[in-house]
């Protein structure tokens, strides 16, 4: 086969690329982390350029685990530096040079890099991991996944013969099951299942095509290993192709993130979702909060807020900050009262509130200047007369008739 000559006839802005990363470190790494390392050399090219995980997560149509993933493999691999603040929140990344670097080592699960298998935030949206500490286990509390290689089983799959592992609490991290590829006779098997047979159904619905063998695979992995329920999956499913993310692969990771987290019903999903979602986000900005996340009442709070009055995030917003106005503390039940009383008022968009105000201060300025009269007349004259003792009633008539009869 003939040689063949690269040319370049453009004078568009490039970002440089070292050699050293496409000829010792691409080579080795995951696709994704390759776009990822790829985006940030882009942005360090153009310092104007705005640079978050939330960002780059939307641009790519990756989950912001993702994203921090790939940023702590290249940081393992000694490419790049991530700098944090004292509450272990991403503050900075700083690009090494690489020109005097030996070629790198893959990095592994058993050399204590990242594993393939480590899956997206549970409800994905979850804040950069902090570092792991000195003794390898995460600042999180969390184990890792080789101390969680003792986990209990919990009885047979129905459909393969091997064991099943225990879902994982809130408190510890262990490992997934392993992921094996069901062979003809075991997906002849699950087909015999009706319950099977309409989850695949459903899931064709959702997707808008026939399933490939690879998507099948994943799907019953949901159901066989991790144990998920019919009504779970669809849940996740569904939840995903209404944000526009309908790659069976960007689902399965976040299947792998509700495992991981302990996450086995539909009612835990549902939970774990509105906790990260947008209008919990902006209660917490709105309240300056940001050493915690909302409880449980809280959360009720917050559902019944949007949810139920079908109020906006920027109207949310609002109540809470009028609470702070006013009150100078976090209340929950304070912004409550506000949002009820816009509630009765049939409040819907943030004019309707300018209106509600404008109409509460000309009220007020009524009734304010009406008190400095009440005063006034209280310390002054009233009809001509002082009003500052106790007035006196004569029958002036009378007191005339007595008059005339004297001076006759």
């Amino acid at each position: 086969m003939a040689d063949i000559l690269l040319k370049r006839n453009s004078t568009l802005a490039a970002t440089y690329v070292p050699n050293t990363f496409i000829d010792e470190y691409m080579t080795h790494a995951d696709g994704e982390f390759v776009k990822i390392y790829l985006y940030l050399l882009r942005c360090m090219a153009s310092p104007d350029t705005l640079f978050s995980i939330s960002d780059v997560a939307d641009k790519f149509e990756y989950t912001e685990k993702d994203v921090t993933r790939a940023l702590k493999y290249w940081e393992k691999m000694n490419l790049l530096r991530l700098e944090f603040n004292s509450r272990q929140e991403l503050t900075g990344i700083c690009m090494s040079d690489m020109a005097s670097r030996t070629a790198p080592q893959r990095c592994t699960a058993a050399d204590g890099g990242y594993p393939d298998t480590e899956a997206p935030s549970a409800a994905d949206g979850a804040d950069l991991e902090k570092p792991p500490d000195r003794t390898g286990r995460q600042a999180d509390g969390f184990d890792t996944p080789d101390e969680a290689a003792d986990q209990d089983t919990v009885g047979q799959s129905p459909y393969t013969g091997r064991p099943q592992t225990a879902g994982c609490t809130q408190a510890r991290r262990v490992r997934l099951p392993e992921r094996t590829e069901y062979s003809r006779n075991q997906l002849m098997q699950f087909h015999e299942d009706e319950t099977v047979k309409e989850l695949l159904f459903v899931s064709e619905r959702y997707l808008g095509h026939p399933l490939s063998n690879t998507e099948i695979q994943m799907i019953l992995y949901w159901l066989d290993k991790l144990q998920f329920s019919q009504d779970l999956i669809e849940y996740l499913i569904e939840q995903c192709v209404a944000k526009n993310h309908m790659s069976v692969r960007y689902m399965d990771k976040i299947a792998l993130s509700w495992a991981e987290a302990g996450i086995h019903t539909l009612s835990g999903a549902k939970e774990a979702s509105f906790s990260h979602n947008h209008t919990v986000h902006a209660v917490l900005k709105a309240f300056g909060i940001s050493n915690r996340t909302l409880a449980g009442g809280e959360l009720d709070f917050v559902q019944k807020w949007s949810k139920e009055w079908g109020f906006s995030d920027e109207i949310i917003s609002l109540a809470c900050q009028k609470t702070i106005l006013r009150i100078h503390q976090v209340s929950f039940d304070y912004a409550h009262t506000i949002l009820k009383s816009w509630k009765d008022q049939n409040v819907r968009t943030l004019n309707d509130i300018h209106l509600l105000d404008a109409q509460y201060q000309e009220a007020k300025a009524r009734k304010f200047s009406s008190s400095k009269t009440g005063a006034r007349t209280a310390k002054g004259t009233v009809a001509g007369g002082f009003a500052n003792f106790s007035q006196r009633t004569y029958n002036y008539e009378e007191l005339e008739r007595e008059l005339l009869s004297h001076v006759r």
